[in-house]
């Protein structure tokens, strides 16, 4: 309510100035020409004043409002943290190559085909949709700004393209969300996945990233109840390699696990997973309720 005080004060200050100055009135003069000169040089003295109490009617807003936006984010630390959330795969898969990081002479498919669920039917591109659209709606309820590497299907971004967005952005965390599959129906678990300490692109993140990996991990394993398998540290994924910010895949579960599959189509459990990875943001960041 103060803030409102404030920026009224402010205008209300601009408006009697602008009032005062419009308001004034010349002395007369015996000459004419004189008045004229005079007149000419009043209307100029006005036009000033009001430009004048213009730019400082829009500072003072400027300010107040700056003032509110620290403020706010002082009481919800939340407000200053941008999270690029990448819903893996797409609907049709792209085999054309790309490098699997900057100046890298191996490639890769620019979006691998992912998984489908053996008890669903669910393609993998469809379920991580459906986790992402719910995890963007639970951060910004809590405050934080997204960024949606994509919101539909029917889209072609390339691995690359995908990191390169949340890099741009100037996003502080990026989460790649996935689903597993395996040959072996009875294999069954969630894990994360970051880059080692020797990754030729980005170790200098691996730290962060690490830290990332670990804290999403924990607290959505915690708020399932799944199976913790564990943090996979590897080189190979274009989509970390080519990330210029803290970033981790979590591989929720595994499609070819039947009761995983079931698990993780309902949209009960896809909330139980949203709920542990918010927690795991705001482990990363040092956030407390």
């Amino acid at each position: 309510m103060q803030y409102k005080r404030k920026l009224k004060a402010g205008v209300i200050l601009a408006v009697l100035i602008c009032l005062t100055g419009c308001g004034a009135k010349a002395p007369k003069t015996a000459s004419s020409a004189g008045n004229i000169n005079f007149v000419a040089s009043g209307h100029s003295n006005v036009s000033s004043i009001i430009e004048q109490t213009k730019t400082a009617a829009r500072q003072k807003a400027e300010e107040v409002a700056e003032q509110i936006r620290v403020e706010q984010e002082q009481k919800n630390p939340r407000k200053g943290y941008l999270i690029a959330i990448d819903a893996g795969h797409q609907a049709q898969g792209n085999s054309e190559k790309e490098p699997i990081g900057p100046g890298a002479t191996e490639s890769k498919a620019k979006v691998a085909g992912g998984t489908r669920g053996v008890a669903t039917g669910i393609p993998e591109y469809e379920l991580t949709l459906q986790v992402s659209l719910k995890l963007r709606d639970a951060l910004e309820e809590k405050g934080y700004q997204v960024l949606m590497i994509r919101e539909t299907n029917d889209v072609n971004i390339s691995n690359a393209e995908r990191a390169t967005m949340a890099n741009e952005a100037g996003a502080n965390a990026f989460i790649r969300i996935h689903a597993d599959g395996s040959e072996s129906s009875s294999a069954a678990g969630m894990m994360t996945i970051c880059q080692t300490p020797s990754n030729p692109y980005n170790g200098e993140l691996y730290q962060q990233s690490r830290a990332l990996a670990d804290c999403i991990l924990n607290q959505t394993a915690a708020a399932t109840g799944g199976v913790k398998r564990n943090v996979w540290e590897t080189d190979t994924m274009s989509g970390i390699n080519w990330a210029k910010v803290p970033t981790t895949i979590l591989e929720m579960g595994f499609m070819t696990n039947p009761s995983e599959d079931q698990q993780m189509a309902s949209d009960d459990y896809q909330m139980k997973i949203v709920e542990g990875i918010v927690k795991g943001m705001d482990a990363f960041f040092g956030i407390e309720e």
